[in-house]
């Protein structure tokens, strides 16, 4: 089923919608760069580009404290 998608009302960007294990509505960015750590065949960390993950709209939106519960100063 694929993410409902709009576009922020702080910032305008365009975000998807997922919903957390326990329910709740999670604004995501749709295309962000995630990389993790992972071992190579020699045993070298090297980072790869993870495709299947996203990133939480809060961390990259530039009005996120005007929607975040905790209403940072």
């Amino acid at each position: 089923m694929p993410l409902e998608s709009s576009a922020c009302r702080g910032c305008g960007k365009p975000i998807c919608w997922g919903v957390t294990a326990d329910g709740k509505r999670i604004p995501l960015d749709p295309r962000p760069p995630v990389y993790r750590i992972v071992n190579d065949a020699g045993g070298n960390e090297v980072v790869e580009r993870d495709k299947n993950a996203m990133v939480s709209h809060f961390a990259t939106c530039p009005k996120a404290n005007e929607f975040s519960g905790g209403r940072k100063a």
